[in-house]
């Protein structure tokens, strides 16, 4: 699948500069893949977001032997940056946070002035949604004012959408269960 290829060569790229990212002040901090493969999709940019959610989806599926050996290699050598600068980890996380909201806010306000326009949109940008369940999974902050935010764009969403099937691809469903990621299983 290109999209899994596509996050195991986004992890690549992005563990042999996390520290350089986590010192910096850049927030999306660009990242190309190794010996010139081209990344594609919302994996061109280095965020923790985006970074949490290459490690969910690939966590999700069966790889192949190879794969999950390069898998394994990466997210021990996340994790040790990780545990290293987890300070700055943090900061990471509090920075991106209120972006996110912002970005899945805007989407959810065109997404209400033309429902049927725009829920084709929806499979992509949704992933705005599952980042911020993964940064507030990370976050050791309160953070009250933006999950009481999430709640009522979580209910606006509630409002113009009906249960249904999951509308990512199959191979993952199992790593993203309808009772935390009800938003994954949604149609308008």
């Amino acid at each position: 699948m290109q999209l899994l290829d596509n996050d195991l060569t986004f992890l690549d790229a992005s563990a042999l500069v996390l520290e350089e990212y986590l010192l910096s002040d850049v927030l999306y901090f660009p990242v190309t893949g190794a010996h010139g493969r081209q990344l594609s999709g919302g994996t061109t940019r280095l965020t923790l977001g985006n970074l949490l959610l290459s490690l969910k989806r690939l966590q999700a599926v069966n790889l192949p032997a190879d794969q999950t050996t390069e898998f394994e290699t990466l997210y021990e050598q996340i994790n040790r940056v990780r545990a290293q600068w987890r300070s700055r980890w943090s900061v990471k996380v509090q920075q991106e946070i209120p972006n996110r909201m912002m970005l899945w806010k805007n989407y959810l306000g065109e997404l209400g002035e033309a429902p049927k326009a725009r829920a084709g949109d929806y499979p992509y940008n949704v992933r705005l949604r599952v980042i911020l369940e993964l940064l507030f999974a990370e976050s050791n902050d309160l953070r009250v004012r933006e999950k009481d935010l999430l709640r009522s764009l979580d209910l606006q969403l509630k409002g113009k959408t009906s249960p249904g099937e999951f509308i990512w691809d199959q191979t993952l469903a199992g790593g993203f269960p309808a009772n935390q990621f009800w938003y994954l299983y949604l149609h308008f």
